[in-house]
């Protein structure tokens, strides 16, 4: 089946880091500069995944370059503010090996350092140029959305205790707004500017939504014993509705494979980009879980 080719975005995606490394305000007198501290958080690593299917898909038709990058480096922003918020609402300690944001300067400015990115997320839309710039109030709403679901997701599983009995079809509600928004939006902004109708867009956000899910549940899965009694996780979720582990374990796969092949078909009457970003998403996450791929 086709796909990008990422190998012809290694000059995009160095003056991508370079654009995303002069963002964040610079010190107020004896603050510490947020663009210091989203530049170390930058240093820790991370595929730019959203940002590589917002180039990619821009290039396979043709965007100019303005626009690319301003749809890049606007939902890779918003994905590097939802990290750097939920470092602090899961108390880790650790971004990819190194010190999260929150441990280096504390909650409030990791907070504040968010929030920055947030807005110059937006502002990175107001670089496209004409006739694109006719599309500015339709992608600043749907960027909006997608924060708001997204932080429906993440203030419900921040409510979530231990002790709270929780159906999986709530789980599955609760992840779908957490990480469907980020994944989506690169390849649906990427189309409405492109002429998408708002049919095509939202076919697309509700296919991400399922690769969300299938993501949450692999990773999960692979954290079950760490997140046993301390977090919500939906193989915990699944097993108690059910006898044992095994048959847990079971379900956990066949909904692994059923959101995957629902964001498949979500996506499958719509242009050719659209197709190639999401088999991009789900052929990673079969590399990254092959444990969990149900054989054909």
């Amino acid at each position: 089946m086709p796909m990008f080719d990422f190998s012809l975005l290694t000059h995009d995606l160095e003056a991508l880091e370079r654009q995303l490394e002069t963002v964040g305000a610079g010190a107020v007198i004896d603050e510490p500069s947020l663009n210091q501290l989203f530049c170390q958080h930058l240093n820790s690593g991370g595929g730019r995944t959203r940002a590589m299917l917002a180039l990619a898909a821009g290039r396979t038709i043709g965007l100019p370059d303005t626009v690319r990058f301003a749809i890049a480096s606007s939902v890779e922003l918003l994905h590097q503010a939802s990290l750097i918020h939920d470092d602090i609402q899961d108390q880790d300690p650790m971004r990819r090996g190194q010190a999260s944001v929150w441990h280096t300067a504390g909650e409030s400015a990791a907070i504040c350092l968010g929030d920055n990115l947030i807005a110059a997320a937006f502002e990175q839309l107001t670089a496209l140029p004409d006739p694109y710039l006719a599309e500015l109030p339709r992608l600043v709403v749907m960027l909006s959305r997608g924060v708001s679901v997204m932080a429906a997701g993440q203030t419900l599983d921040c409510q979530w205790k231990p002790t709270d009995a929780i159906s999986y079809a709530d789980y599955e509600q609760i992840v779908r707004h957490k990480s469907g928004p980020l994944l989506g939006l690169p390849v649906a902004l990427t189309l409405a500017v492109n002429g998408g109708t708002d049919n095509q867009v939202t076919r697309i956000l509700h296919g991400a939504s399922s690769i969300g899910v299938a993501y949450q549940l692999a990773d999960d899965f692979v954290d079950r014993d760490e997140d046993r009694d301390t977090r919500l996780n939906g193989f915990w979720v699944i097993s108690s509705h059910l006898d044992n582990a095994h048959e847990a374990e079971h379900v956990l796969r066949e909904r692994f494979e059923w959101h995957l092949q629902h964001a498949r078909e979500s996506v499958a009457s719509l242009p050719s980009f659209c197709i190639d970003a999401f088999n991009v998403l789900i052929e990673a996450l079969h590399r990254k879980y092959p444990s969990l791929q149900v054989a054909a």
